[in-house]
């Protein structure tokens, strides 16, 4: 990933981890587009990179969940003058939600939203940007996932399902666009300090910014698939070969 070379673009650009990362490109000297649902909070952000880094991202409201406005969302990106210069080099996805099990478990429409949030959502607009870098022949998409989308947990059952639903369809996608020029990332976190995880306590806990330094350094060295922090890839590889009546047993 070489500096300069065309936008990035940021989806749920004010979440915890895409904000970090939006800071680490923006150090980097990297032009950034910054997509998101709240228009002023946009804004607000792109004055504080501004201010922070000598450069002010260009902004775009679009709500993952307009379906039905996705295609026109995406020409209007593209018709944008900041996308127009260099073209789109890359784009960085990290929308999501969660809520507790048991509000799903009490009002259907939250299973709804959960799964329309983190898996239909961002794989119709994914598909978008795979069409287009496809047909450039160059381009990068990274996806944040979740390391609770290797496992089905009755803990999270919504948020899992949708998780590992997202984790195939990017491995789906890696292997469709094989040879073409354009590279696909996942990324796993596990517990990180952001609002979605306000109230949970874990000595694993890790800050969105060290987050963030790992995201932009796997692009570069062009690692398909992320765990971060790193221990929780022997985590979940321990967490997928326990047996199914002990891991039940357990109440994950």
């Amino acid at each position: 990933m070489e500096n300069l070379k065309g936008r990035i673009v940021l989806f749920g650009a004010t979440s915890g981890i895409a904000s970090a990362v939006a800071a680490r490109l923006a150090s980097l000297g990297e032009a950034l587009i910054l997509i998101g649902r709240d228009g002023a909070a946009l804004e607000a952000q792109a004055r504080a990179l501004e201010s922070a880094h000598g450069r002010k991202p260009a902004c775009l409201a679009w709500d993952v969940l307009d379906f039905a406005g996705h295609a026109d969302r995406f020409r209007q990106l593209e018709a944008m003058p900041a996308a127009r210069e260099g073209g789109i080099q890359g784009v960085f996805f990290a929308a999501g939600i969660l809520f507790p099990q048991d509000e799903c478990d009490r009002d259907p429409d939250k299973t709804r939203l959960t799964i329309e949030t983190n898996l239909t959502g961002p794989a119709m607009i994914l598909d978008l940007f795979a069409g287009h870098f496809r047909r450039r022949g160059s381009g990068w998409i990274s996806c944040v996932s979740s390391v609770a989308g290797d496992r089905g947990r009755g803990k999270v059952l919504a948020y899992a399902a949708a998780k590992a639903g997202l984790s195939a369809y990017l491995a789906g996608l890696r292997h469709r666009l094989v040879g073409t020029g354009v590279f696909v990332q996942t990324v796993k976190p596990g517990f990180v300090r952001t609002r979605m995880t306000k109230g949970v306590e874990s000595r694993l806990m890790a800050e969105p910014e060290k987050v963030a330094q790992e995201i932009v350094s796997a692009l570069r060295k062009r690692r398909e698939v992320l765990y971060t922090p790193g221990i929780w890839r022997w985590i979940m590889l321990i967490i997928r070969w326990i047996p199914s009546p002990v891991f039940r047993r357990m109440k994950l």
